[in-house]
Order: structure tokens, then sequence, then C-alpha cells
């Protein structure tokens, strides 16, 4: 369960998710109020250059680059810099590469996320199995289900 007042970090595909405006970003916001309180949520400066580069890829027009302006806008970006999160970082690129067996290495750009959420001490809000190796020891996941929007965990 999470705590009410708890800081939640959304990953890159929780930011798709909403800015498709599809029965999963309904589900969300039924069940997490993340457009109605946009305020409270949370994002990885790297999830904004994320959703810029998903923009240029998939030929995004005025309106929808628009729609992503104004969540920006309305979230807390968070800064990756920091003696912690670089220390978070290596720990998890660590653990990920080198304890946990079968290895499951991160992408650079969700290293960053996974250290974010752990700095904070976040829940992370995610469609992705990628972090599924970290919860508990690192990260509170949120697993939400790309199809639905239901919560998996």
């Amino acid at each position: 369960m999470i705590p009410v007042d708890a800081p939640i970090l959304l990953d890159t595909n929780i930011i798709l998710q909403l800015i498709r405006k599809n029965i999963v970003s309904q589900q969300l916001e039924s069940d997490y109020k993340l457009i109605s309180s946009p305020n409270h949520n949370l994002i990885s400066y790297i999830t904004v250059g994320e959703m810029y580069a998903l923009s240029l890829k998939f030929c995004w027009g005025e309106q929808k680059i628009a729609n992503l302006n104004t969540l920006l806008g309305a979230v807390v970006i968070v800064d990756i810099s920091g003696p912690s999160l670089a220390n978070n970082y290596a720990q998890i690129d660590y653990f990920s590469g080198n304890i946990i067996k079968p290895a499951r290495p991160l992408g650079q750009n969700d290293l960053w996320i996974a250290a974010t959420a752990t700095t904070l001490g976040a829940w992370l809000m995610t469609t992705d199995n990628d972090f599924d190796h970290l919860h508990p020891q690192f990260i509170k996941r949120i697993k939400i289900d790309a199809k639905t929007g239901k919560t998996v965990n």
C-alpha cells in the first residue's frame, strides 16, 4: 500500500500514457489523480529529454507537443545532479550488472530514473518490467498494466 503523502516519480512511459489520453490515462486519473493533481507528481529531467525525443520520433503535431508542454509545466521536474544521486546511480548499476544473477543491466536513462527515485525516497510508477529486480531493495515500484492502467503490484 502506498502512503497517501508518498512522493511518486513517474517513468517516461507513464507520461506517454497521459499524453495519449487513452483508457490507461483515464484509469491512472481514477486511481491516482495524476492529471487533476499534477503538482504532486515528480519526473526526472531524463524523462523530459526522452519525451521530446519521442515527439520527434513519432512526428507529433503542434497540438500534441503543446499538450506535452502543458503536462511538463504542471509536474515537478527533478534535477539529476548531486553526489547522493550519482552514488545511487553507481550502486544500482553495479547491483544490476554484477550482483544479481542473471545480470539485469539497465539502460542509462533507466539507471538515472531509478537513481532519482532512490535518492528522493519516491515510489517509481512504471509500466516497464525493467525495474522489477530493484524492488524493494533500491526502489519502491508501482507497476501499471500498459493496456488497462490498473495497478498490478
